[in-house]
């Protein structure tokens, strides 16, 4: 029989948001030779990022130059022990192509929590706009630029506390096509797409050859049949040659994961999983925890224990890959 997550984030996520810094634990940071294709990491704590929760502060990204997008920025509120180790970064694109990032509030607020530094497209006070129908990848990659400079600038809060060599690029419907192609950039070492993938007429102005430039591995995670980028989703999971996992739940749709929507009724205990989904996968990929690798791979997976979801896995190795439903 299959498990549900319950666990107390949304509770926590109402007390987790900070304006001022306050006290916050250790950044965990695993061994990472579990994984290939990431960077080589010092040895560390074994407590996986899951398990750590941080007050967070949420502010807008200092600019001193022109970027293809304004940023707001989610990070641990204590960055008194980042200076030995830095934070992984996750540049996360909205869906719509929408340059407002205020449905993903709380998903943003639970990564930077769980030890990750999000920088998330748009402003800090950006209204929500309607879509412009095309993919902008540049922004990933410039919020990607964004935080090398942050690292190196003087007077940042952030100088010398990023990890500029544990980058991942994620995103959902047509901010997943843009993680996808952004995941071509030699900075990236993850790529997450939600509820995306190439279409067949190459719509919003990006087609499946570009699966081809994909170097990291890669998670797809779709909402099931009735998700519209369910069929997508899938033929980018089987025609990508990185090492790849497809994570499916049937009962979320297109935007059940971030809308807290289960078969279309209120159940917030599916954006919880969804932003388990997300922390363990970044934390097996960019931190190289053996805990959350296990979290995905194999017949016996965890994730694969949570009731209503489908996981299937390759690229990982004989003993690892799950080949069910593939």
């Amino acid at each position: 029989m299959k498990r549900s997550v319950r666990s107390p984030v949304l509770t926590a996520l109402a007390t987790t948001l900070v304006v001022t810094a306050t006290t916050s634990a250790a950044l965990n940071r695993p061994d990472t030779t579990a994984l290939r294709n990431t960077p080589t990491a010092a040895a560390s704590k074994a407590r996986p990022a899951i398990d750590e929760f941080h007050p967070v502060v949420r502010e807008d990204a200092a600019h001193e130059e022109a970027y293809a997008s304004s940023y707001t920025v989610y990070r641990p509120a204590d960055l008194s022990e980042r200076a030995t180790e830095g934070l992984p970064v996750v540049v996360f694109g909205n869906g719509g192509c929408r340059p407002s990032a205020n449905p993903y509030i709380g998903a943003h607020t639970l990564l930077a929590a769980h030890g990750f530094l999000v920088v998330a497209v748009g402003s800090y006070d950006e209204p929500d706009r309607d879509e412009d129908g095309t993919a902008h990848p540049e922004v990933l990659r410039d919020g990607i630029t964004w935080a090398q400079k942050e690292n190196r600038r003087p007077g940042s809060p952030l100088r010398g506390r990023i990890d500029t060599k544990r980058v991942a690029v994620a995103g959902t419907s047509c901010g997943g096509i843009e993680a996808l192609v952004a995941g071509a950039d030699p900075r990236v070492r993850t790529v997450v797409s939600f509820n995306s993938g190439f279409q067949a007429d190459a719509s919003l102005g990006y087609g499946r050859e570009e699966l081809e430039n994909l170097h990291t591995p890669t998670l797809y995670v779709d909402g099931g049949v009735e998700d519209k980028a369910y069929e997508n989703s899938h033929v980018s999971y089987r025609l990508s040659d990185v090492p790849a996992v497809r994570a499916s739940n049937a009962h979320a749709g297109h935007s059940g994961f971030w809308r807290g929507l289960r078969e279309g009724e209120t159940d917030g205990t599916i954006h919880e999983e969804a932003v388990a989904v997300l922390v363990q996968w970044l934390d097996f990929t960019l931190n190289g925890n053996r805990t959350a690798r296990h979290y995905f791979l194999g017949e016996d997976c965890g994730l694969c224990a949570v009731e209503g979801w489908d996981v299937t896995s390759k690229g990982f190795g004989k003993n690892s890959d799950n080949k069910v439903n593939q």
